[in-house]
């Protein structure tokens, strides 16, 4: 089957951007870029310009046209993309698993709207990410503020904007997923306990979006998180960032504006919530520890056949 017309409208450091992207490359299809220059970083703001708002209404990335077709959001584009066949004929969503099931993952994995704040992994990336996102909206002109606030289509994320140029409240923000999150990441390393390659397996969706949450921890400063305590994951991370899809995907579109950006943002930033993480790790095993042979709270071992 030939290779569709595909063309995508992302952001270079985007975190959905990059699960698109790399889904891309793990199927195998060539595609045209349209790069948007995101109003938290760029004083153009070209996501809440009329020509992008007619692609995406929301004025969020990635969006992506494949054929006549535009479709908006990471986690039903990566299904979607699954549907049409390529060269390898991979498929992110393998056929001895529930579709269901995969879907719920990729949901919690990524940033999914209406999902309660800090309540997935994938929501609790943007908690993390604040202080970052409040470095970048900081250094803007008053100009963008403005911009923004006329123009932006979503009232919640104006109001985060304009908070975040005008006072400092991503100072305590992070911590609030600070408990949540280390939930999520006993979760997994139970789940990689048995020694498997990825979550089912063989690659899927699932794989993406976890491959883009352990890199965003590094942008953070985070890495650390899953690393000498929670090996099993640790191992899979190292799976991961094996794969040519990581560097193909996500770290070429690191250009000098992104790597200068986090250089000078890890410099001036103190990560007292890794210390917060890194505590609540040692206490949860502790705890483990006593109750020898309890499952984590509320989590079940994945049956993948």
């Amino acid at each position: 089957m030939p290779n569709p017309n595909i063309t995508l409208y992302h952001a270079n450091w985007s975190f959905c951007s990059q699960m698109v992207r790399v889904a891309l490359c793990e199927k195998g299809f060539s595609f045209d870029k349209h790069h948007i220059k995101l109003c938290d970083q760029y004083p153009e703001g070209e996501n809440i310009d009329k020509e992008y708002l007619a692609i995406n209404p929301l004025g969020t990335v990635p969006a992506i046209k494949i054929d006549k077709n535009i479709i908006c959001g990471s986690e039903e584009i990566i299904y979607q993309l699954d549907k049409i066949d390529s060269i390898d004929n991979h498929s992110l969503y393998p056929d001895n698993v529930d579709e269901t099931e995969i879907r719920k993952w990729a949901a919690d994995t990524t940033i999914t709207d209406g999902v309660e704040f800090a309540s997935t992994l994938g929501t609790i990336m943007p908690v993390f990410s604040s202080p970052l996102l409040q470095y970048m909206i900081k250094q803007l002109p008053f100009s963008s503020i403005v911009k923004i606030l006329l123009r932006h289509p979503r009232k919640d994320r104006k109001m985060i904007f304009i908070a975040m140029y005008f006072g400092n409240p991503s100072k305590m923000i992070p911590f609030m997923g600070v408990k949540n999150y280390v939930d999520e990441i006993l979760k997994l390393e139970k789940l990689f306990s048995d020694g498997r390659t990825f979550f089912y397996n063989t690659f899927s969706h699932v794989d993406i979006n976890l491959m883009c949450v352990f890199n965003r921890l590094i942008d953070l400063g985070l890495e650390e998180t899953v690393s000498y305590k929670t090996p099993f994951l640790y191992k899979y991370w190292e799976n991961l960032k094996s794969r040519k899809s990581y560097e193909d995907g996500i770290l070429n579109y690191y250009t000098d504006k992104e790597k200068d950006l986090l250089s000078e943002f890890n410099k001036n930033y103190n990560s007292s919530v890794l210390k917060a993480i890194i505590k609540e790790i040692d206490k949860r095993k502790i705890i483990e520890t006593i109750d020898h042979g309890k499952d984590v709270d509320g989590f079940h071992p994945i049956n993948v056949g």
